[in-house]
């Protein structure tokens, strides 16, 4: 009887770990920081054009659930490039202090044909895995 009884106890232990241990929420693995839209800003300054910023980049902390952190984000903000004859070229926008990881690429059609849509919604992160 005894022998059963520590059987019954070591089997039930080892269930109630197991069950606690598997809702746990998963471990995020990277680094996750705000890169300003560096890459789609350089884009355009490579390319000789002049960035005006019309509103300066807005940072708040921000909750994201998916990650269980909060990071520093870029809620706002405007850029927008011109040739070298004043057109306008494209614009960079942050959004509306919503917190979320996005922001809008706009261009003019016209000097970038071979990107028809004219928009394109790009993630303000760099994700780098932790060691």
């Amino acid at each position: 009887m005894f022998k059963l009884n520590r059987w019954v106890v070591s089997f039930s232990l080892i269930a109630f770990v197991l069950f606690f241990v598997s809702c746990e929420k998963e471990v995020v693995n990277e680094i996750i920081t705000s890169n300003d839209g560096a890459e789609a800003r350089l884009a355009y300054t490579d390319k000789a054009y002049t960035e005006i910023e019309v509103n300066p980049i807005v940072k708040i902390n921000c909750y994201f659930p998916a990650w269980d952190k909060d990071v520093m984000t870029p809620v706002s903000g405007l850029f927008e490039y011109y040739d070298a004859d004043d057109n306008w070229v494209a614009s960079i926008d942050f959004g509306d202090c919503t917190c979320d990881e996005w922001a809008t690429k706009t261009w003019d059609v016209d000097i970038f044909p071979d990107y028809p849509s004219g928009t394109n919604d790009f993630s303000v992160f760099y994700y780098k895995k932790k060691n």
